[in-house]
């Protein structure tokens, strides 16, 4: 049941981040979630989680195609006061946005302005860009509204796709859990951002993901080029090599001394 000192939040959450904001709401007594909308399952991360972590607590889970065509009967009578998008990559119309009484909210993992859209997490390298995560009103402009807070992401010269993935993902729940008090208490202001800042399109990111075989490189953009788009130890770049397509990726191994070396060892860049 809900006090009248308890902000009613609707979640619109996918990913590990958004798995952990909704354990975090969950475990504060000044907030009660009182839904959360998901991915399709065929575009989701992490759903199982959130759904069981939900069905423990009786909050109710919506996918955001029932949400968007069942608006009316399902989620303007929850009436919350907060709307908060973490990791949503649906876009949330006007009903949505207007409906909370206090502010509607999204953590975008880019440092805003720069690296709206997808990939932010390698276009912050490959632009030399700074990367970061933002919490900001949300605005009928995707990534444009004002900025609340934020906070830089470090990323060394060696950190491959996923390493750069986690640390935004880690910054953004703690970036959050930092700001989330002061949305509570209507103690926190918000920035206009100072400039149209950088955007990039999905067949931008395809292009880049094409090495060409006969093309020149500066060999520290190669480098950069391979290494954001490696997960795991899986190449995402890929070559056209005699009329067969090649996956490539990037390893890093410290060379200690001189006798790695001797022993037939590989150097500290890999490329396969």
């Amino acid at each position: 049941m809900n006090d009248n000192n308890c902000d009613k939040v609707l979640l619109c959450i996918d990913n590990a981040a958004g798995l952990q904001v909704l354990q975090y709401l969950i475990d504060r007594d000044q907030a009660e979630v009182v839904a959360a909308i998901v991915h399709p399952r065929n575009n989701a991360t992490q759903l199982d989680e959130i759904a069981a972590l939900c069905a423990r607590h009786r909050i109710p889970v919506i996918e955001i195609a029932q949400a968007r065509s069942r608006f009316d009967e399902l989620i303007t009578p929850l009436a919350p006061d907060f709307l908060v998008s973490i990791y949503f990559d649906y876009i949330l119309d006007d009903r949505f946005i207007k409906l909370p009484s206090k502010d509607a909210v999204n953590l975008h993992p880019g440092y805003l302005p720069y690296n709206k859209g997808f990939y932010y997490y390698a276009w912050a390298v490959l632009d030399g860009t700074p990367a970061g995560v933002s919490i900001h009103r949300i605005a009928s402009e995707v990534d444009a509204g004002p900025v609340i807070s934020q906070k830089l992401v470090t990323i060394e010269g060696t950190d491959t796709g996923d390493i750069i993935y986690d640390k935004h993902v880690a910054a953004s729940v703690q970036l959050f859990q930092l700001t989330w008090p002061a949305l509570e208490a209507g103690d926190y202001k918000v920035f206009r951002q100072l400039h149209g800042g950088t955007r990039k399109k999905i067949s931008e990111t395809n292009q880049a993901l094409e090495i060409d075989p006969y093309a020149t490189y500066v060999a520290r953009d190669l480098i950069n080029m391979l290494r954001v788009f490696s997960f795991s130890g899986s190449g995402g770049c890929t070559m056209q090599i005699d009329g067969k397509k090649y996956n490539l990726g990037i390893e890093f191994s410290e060379v200690i001394d001189n006798i790695n070396r001797t022993r037939g060892k590989r150097d500290n860049y890999l490329i396969g």
